[in-house]
């Protein structure tokens, strides 16, 4: 790995990590799902110089958006409203396991015993964090709700990645595209059948916080990291790429921890350990077999 490479990879992981922080802040101010729209408004209106209709192939990619642009940030941001944004980060690891037994039900994948008992770790490390609910989470905190929500949004990103996976004949910055597109329609729907009070919390929000967040979710998070996953993805084997969401979600604790106060007790340290392991042995283990997983090439969130 070259010096540039390694500073787009940790560039990329620090992006992603305080993406929690900044998610938990607007989603304390305007409704969850409003704020995705918004976000995912503003992704589509920067992508759509590459959007390309490819016959025959749309509805994957209609599969794809609905999963990757819509549905799973609807479960996602609407979790860290009622986890911290640090179990919020643990439980997104999920996506790998729910990827590699989706890819084991329709890619031909097979599991082996390391991965399997790799899995069951990652479970049950987020289990142990869902079950608890520290006395200084906070009032309107509510952990079992919300880490099951997001885990919820890990699966769906799971399916998605099955659905990429198989839209082979689309470039990544042209799914991202879709993406945006698919997403932004379908979660204007969402907000305005299941929110309500989306001005009236506007209104009374920080706005300068609210404009930086959406900035920075759209722009950065969305844009730029993946962009720089893919790139490094043409460059580097995907044994080294893959395992970085591990570094993620440590760098999404960290500053959760320090600049949300979030509770960080044995519950946290034992349930992140026995996930951050799983998800860990799984991402390798995959990589130095080369199989058919979505998890190695498709990046949560």
């Amino acid at each position: 790995m070259s010096a540039r490479e390694l500073a787009v990879l940790l560039i990329m992981c620090i992006a992603w990590g305080f993406h929690f922080v900044v998610i938990k802040l607007a989603v304390t101010e305007i409704p969850p799902m409003y704020y995705a729209a918004i976000r995912m408004t503003l992704v589509a209106a920067m992508m759509t110089p590459f959007l390309r209709w490819r016959p025959g192939h749309m509805l994957r990619v209609l599969g794809g958006g609905l999963c990757l642009g819509a549905i799973n940030y609807s479960l996602m941001f609407t979790g860290l409203k009622f986890a911290t944004a640090s179990a919020s980060a643990i439980a997104i690891e999920l996506y790998v396991p729910f990827a590699t037994i989706l890819s084991m039900m329709f890619l031909g994948d097979t599991l082996g015993w390391r991965r399997g008992l790799g899995i069951v770790f990652a479970f049950a490390g987020v289990a142990i964090i869902a079950l608890g609910q520290a006395d200084d989470a906070g009032p309107e905190t509510r952990i079992g709700l919300g880490v099951g929500l997001v885990a919820a949004g890990a699966f769906v990103e799971a399916v998605g990645a099955v659905f990429v996976k198989k839209a082979t004949a689309f470039k990544p910055h042209e799914l991202l595209a879709w993406f945006g597109v698919i997403g932004t329609i379908a979660l204007w729907i969402g907000t305005f059948l299941f929110e309500d009070g989306q001005r009236a919390a506007l209104a009374a929000a920080d706005k300068t916080m609210i404009i930086g967040a959406i900035l920075y979710s759209a722009i950065v998070a969305s844009i730029f990291a993946h962009s720089a996953y893919y790139w490094l993805l043409q460059r580097l084997p995907v044994s080294v790429v893959a395992p970085s969401v591990l570094l993620t979600t440590v760098l999404a604790v960290f500053f959760s921890v320090m600049l949300l106060g979030d509770p960080f007790g044995p519950r946290m340290i034992i349930g992140g350990l026995m996930t951050l392991a799983g998800v860990g042995v799984v991402l390798l283990r995959s990589a130095k077999k080369q199989v058919n997983n979505p998890a190695l090439t498709e990046p949560p969130g």
